[in-house]
């Protein structure tokens, strides 16, 4: 569940600010689109900037109508106020929402919000912001927030001495890294045959292309150290102590098999983490991977051939599944490219 954020009686002479405050937390904290009520191109601009650049699929969108959006929604409305029912009691109940409206006032807010709403729902009794309020609202539903987005262009990397951001590493620092590694030719091969597929793909279904080809070049670093499935773990680990944009160590993660379920991975005595690819160009590059053997091209029913010869009928599988979903959301067959 995604919530959908409707912000009502913002004042563009006035609440720019504040507005923009309530859309970037509905975005940082798991909501998937916020509608903003009455037309302002300034905010709009400031949350599209950041989505761009820091990831996700959040949408904004304006309406001059939010009764009407309220009335309309098809799932259940949740406003926000000092004067409902508690957050502890309500939360439980909501999380299980598949269609989720939260309505969050600017100036004072007409009657029919508290009538239209299915729960008017207080964060407490005391006088505070409305941001403040979504917030702990949006934490309460879902807790996986704290997620990065992995496809933008910027990620915050954690420190505690000083600011610093993880930027997407160039073709150069990309080659740096497997130089620093002792990456063989063949291997090197193989990662730019990937690569420069990869990227291809990616581009034609607008995604961010610098990050599928930082992810591609480096898919098998990991080899550097370990010859089997735990490659895959230990290039994620090289690329997060380089200090590289953590979607390029998603991608390296996520390459092999089609992805590999967290109950397989512990099975394979791999460290904890998410080796199943959840973006687009972390799908992108391991469909691609799996159609070269080295640097050439191979058919996908070899790839899984080999799975299947090797008693990984799941992997082969999915590796199947993979690779049809690029190719559907490609147009065509993605081995025909």
């Amino acid at each position: 569940m995604k919530p959908h954020v409707l912000r009502i009686g913002h004042r563009p002479e006035r609440d720019k600010r504040i507005s923009t405050h309530v859309a970037l937390t509905a975005r940082a904290f798991g909501a998937g689109k916020l509608t903003l009520h009455r037309p302002d191109s300034r905010v709009v601009a400031t949350v599209t900037d950041v989505v761009q650049r820091f990831g996700g699929d959040f949408g904004i969108a304006t309406t001059t109508r939010p009764r009407a959006v309220t009335r309309d929604w098809r799932g259940k409305v949740v406003h926000l106020t000092m004067f409902g029912t508690p957050l502890a009691e309500a939360a439980p109940l909501l999380r299980h929402e598949r269609e989720l409206l939260v309505v969050v006032g600017a100036e004072r807010v007409p009657r029919w919000t508290f009538e239209l709403a299915d729960w008017n729902v207080a964060v407490g009794s005391q006088p505070h912001s409305e941001v403040a309020a979504l917030a702990i609202l949006l934490t309460e539903l879902d807790s996986r927030w704290a997620q990065p987005e992995l496809d933008g262009d910027l990620q915050v990397a954690p420190s505690a001495q000083r600011r610093r951001l993880a930027t997407i590493p160039t073709a150069d620092e990309c080659l740096a890294l497997h130089g620093g590694a002792g990456s063989p030719a063949p291997l090197l091969a193989h990662c730019r045959a990937v690569a420069e597929m990869a990227a291809a793909v990616t581009d034609a279904l607008g995604g961010n292309v610098a990050l599928a080809d930082a992810g591609a070049l480096l898919h098998d670093i990991g080899r550097t150290r370990g010859a089997g499935v735990e490659h895959c773990a230990l290039g994620a680990a090289m690329a997060a102590e380089a200090g590289f944009h953590p979607g390029v160590a998603h991608i390296i993660r996520a390459h092999v098999g089609g992805g590999i379920p967290q109950r397989e991975a512990r099975a394979l005595g791999l460290p904890p983490g998410d080796y199943l690819p959840r973006t687009l160009e972390a799908r992108v590059v391991a469909a691609c991977d799996n159609l070269f053997a080295g640097s050439h091209r191979r058919p996908l029913a070899d790839c899984t051939a080999w799975l299947q010869s090797q008693g990984l009928e799941m992997a082969a599988r999915r590796v199947t599944r993979l690779h049809r979903w690029v190719s559907h959301r490609l147009g065509r067959d993605l081995a025909e490219l």
